[in-house]
């Protein structure tokens, strides 16, 4: 499954809520982010590695995949993936199996793998990842921004109040010039951004505009 959608949407409250609501509930949800971090490390967390397999390894390290037999895989911006991974990923995708970084055992797993990208479509190298997805029936998804969901924002807006005011042990209200001025704002951070508005407001202990 690939849900796309732009940054701050709810790639990941989506993910969270597929897992949550099949028979694979029981099990291991794991997320790896699949930038913004060396190769190796995103390897090791999607893989794990034997003992002796690089400097570093001092010990043998399961991956998400093993940790989320029977459970979900979650692969946070698939597009950053690096290249050198796509087609260990696209075999396990195929066949269920793959080998520890620097291991021959052959292990089998179980898991539903679900990715997110913020990218619309195909893009320069990532091409033969896209096409390659496609090609293994991958269901996809995709959320539109908050500003095109507008009715939703009193619902987060209500949701996010709840749970800052439990944790900071406050009692704020939204009053409705506060919540005009949420519906009129354009969330060009969507979820993300009013989940963090929200907090800012009831962390300082009362609701003023949106900046």
């Amino acid at each position: 499954m690939l849900i796309r959608g732009e940054p701050g949407v709810g790639k990941d409250i989506l993910a969270r809520l597929i897992h949550a609501a099949t028979a694979r509930h029981p099990n291991s949800f794991i997320k790896v982010n699949c930038g913004g971090q060396p190769e190796d490390r995103v390897e090791a967390d999607l893989f794990g590695h034997e003992m002796g397999a690089c400097p570093l390894a001092l010990r043998q390290r399961l991956g998400s995949f093993e940790f989320a037999h029977h459970g979900t895989v979650y692969l946070e911006e698939i597009g950053a993936l690096p290249r050198t991974l796509v087609p260990k990923l696209l075999y396990v995708l195929r066949t269920g199996k793959f080998s520890r970084t620097g291991g021959p055992e052959i292990i089998w797993v179980g898991g539903r793998v679900i990715a997110s990208t913020v990218q619309s479509g195909p893009t320069g190298g990532d091409d033969d990842l896209w096409q390659e997805l496609h090609r293994l029936n991958v269901v996809e998804l995709r959320i539109a921004p908050l500003r095109q969901r507008r009715d939703e924002i009193p619902v987060f807006a209500s949701f996010f109040l709840e749970q800052f005011n439990r944790r900071h042990r406050q009692d704020v209200r939204l009053c409705s010039d506060a919540m005009a001025t949420f519906m009129e704002h354009s969330w060009p951070g969507n979820i993300r951004e009013l989940e963090e508005t929200v907090h800012r407001l009831v962390a300082g202990g009362a609701m003023s505009p949106v900046p």
